[in-house]
């Protein structure tokens, strides 16, 4: 079962936001966002995908190397890929660069307080790294 996990990345009091990592074989795909995913009345969001980060992540609370501030884990769980727009193996390579060449991702995720199924629609206005997330029914 693939995992995912919301960190809370504080660079400093004033300076914080949220990091959803999502497992896609190697690597995680993550966005950020100052909205967290359980936050349904922020919700459709603006995210900036990020580069991909190391699956050590999933379970990662501490400071970050190169004084990037620290990390908490906000949640975590179990999670699906259901509807990318690219053939079924597409997720377990989904990175970075292959976000290049999808509009829209949608997944399931299962954790104690981010549940339901998420879509991240490719916001082109905003630049190739931003995404529209919303949830199914909020």
């Amino acid at each position: 079962m693939l995992r995912f996990v919301v960190q809370q990345h504080f660079l400093n009091a004033e300076d914080w936001h949220y990091d959803l990592m999502l497992e896609g074989g190697e690597a995680l795909v993550t966005f950020s966002s100052h909205t967290p995913p359980d936050d349904t009345a922020a919700l459709p969001a603006l995210v900036r995908q990020l580069p991909s980060h190391r699956l050590a992540y999933l379970e990662y609370e501490g400071e970050m190397s190169g004084g990037r501030g620290w990390c908490d884990i906000y949640d975590g769980g179990t999670m699906e890929w259901i509807a990318p727009n690219c053939p079924v193996e597409c997720p377990a390579q989904l990175g970075h660069t292959a976000c290049d060449y999808v509009d829209e991702v949608a997944v399931r995720l299962d954790g104690r307080k981010v549940k339901g199924v998420y879509r991240f629609v490719r916001e082109s206005k905003s630049g190739a790294d931003y995404w529209r997330m919303r949830r199914d029914g909020a």
